[in-house]
């Protein structure tokens, strides 16, 4: 071979490696949603079931044995099975479409809880949303003092048919994934329900705005006054019952972080970074930005303390950060707003009030 034709072919090798490179490392659309499901989907709600499981299991023991251990193990279980459920918050469509409604609804209604336990003629009322789901666990396992009081007749009984009501919703709910909608969601653009794999990511896109949006009205600004210039109201937080408030937000953030970033090179960042539309460009500064915009949150909230949240008396010294938390998000929103422009996806951004002062 000539000198010419050994520099040809050592170019051409070159080249084919790159390539190779560049094409591992430009994930389609279908590989995006291949990493959603198998890493980040099946996994949570594998979770949300097992530990609802857990829940409805140590439930059951604590009423049949009601002891100082019985019920701080059925509490644990009720913090297990919660964070499980605020990470798969992403992942709230398609089977789990309408979970957050009938077992994700808070803050209980505890005057009306406690009267209906108590009363046969009001017991049609914790048929209700507000008196079911995580938050009437919490409030049923958390507010009494002791097991005795946990498990009083009415109140044990309402304790059972909620968790046990979690159980068969979530345990559905990944059955569903696991054996309809998950290929329905991956082969995106065969057909029905999905005529393009863009509407697959939609779908995903959609529910993390849907996400910060309720954290930026229900779990932060009505708690915190914000905007009503009223005192705190630390019944509003989530979780504020069981200390796990903190613990609820970074949870929740687990889950966003999965889905924007989980996969790899086949992660919706990735796919921000690399994928040039018919209109939009790849816009990889962005999908950078979003990155380091969820370590900044990250570390906001690691700054909230431990328990402290929980306490009437410690909430006001902690607005500061929560109203920084508060804007970090919505910067984060916003920019998954421009994300699902850069993809040309069909999504609607959230609606939160801004702060004064700007974004972080």
């Amino acid at each position: 071979m000539s000198a010419a034709g050994r520099g040809i072919f050592l170019l051409a090798g070159i080249l084919s490696t790159l390539l190779g490179g560049i094409s591992h490392a430009l994930p389609t659309e279908s590989d995006v949603l291949s990493a959603l499901v198998s890493e980040g989907v099946q996994p949570s709600w594998t979770q949300v079931a097992d530990t609802a499981g857990r829940l409805e299991a140590s439930v059951r023991v604590v009423c049949e044995n009601p002891t100082a251990e019985t019920l701080g193990q059925a509490r644990a279980a009720w913090r297990d099975a919660y964070l499980a459920w605020r990470r798969a918050a992403p992942f709230l469509f398609g089977p789990a479409d309408k979970l957050e409604r009938r077992i994700g609804r808070w803050a209980v209604n505890g005057v009306v809880l406690d009267a209906a336990v108590d009363a046969p003629d009001l017991a049609y009322l914790l048929k209700q949303t507000d008196q079911r789901g995580y938050a009437a666990a919490e409030y049923l396992l958390f507010t009494p003092a002791d097991a005795a009081a946990v498990t009083a007749a009415g109140r044990g009984a309402h304790l059972r048919d909620v968790t046990e009501e979690i159980t068969r919703l979530t345990a559905r709910a990944k059955l569903d994934w696991e054996e309809r909608f998950a290929h329905e969601f991956t082969s995106a653009g065969d057909g029905n329900p999905f005529l393009l794999p863009a509407d697959a990511l939609s779908r995903v896109v959609s529910e993390l705005l849907n996400i910060i949006e309720r954290m930026l009205r229900d779990r932060i600004g009505m708690p915190s006054g914000f905007f009503e210039r009223t005192a705190v109201k630390p019944e509003s937080l989530e979780a504020w019952r069981s200390g796990n408030a903190k613990e609820g937000f970074q949870a929740t953030l687990d889950g966003i972080r999965q889905a924007v970033t989980g996969g790899g090179d086949a992660s919706l960042a990735n796919l921000v970074a690399t994928k040039d539309g018919l209109v939009e460009a790849r816009n990889p500064a962005l999908a950078n930005d979003i990155t380091n915009q969820i370590n900044r949150i990250e570390k906001t909230i690691a700054g909230l303390g431990g328990d402290d949240l929980r306490l009437e008396a410690e909430l006001p010294k902690k607005l500061s950060q929560m109203k920084r938390l508060y804007k970090q998000l919505q910067k984060l929103q916003d920019q998954l707003v421009e994300a699902s422009l850069v993809l040309e996806l069909d999504v609607h951004g959230g609606n939160a009030q801004a702060l004064p002062g700007g974004s972080e």
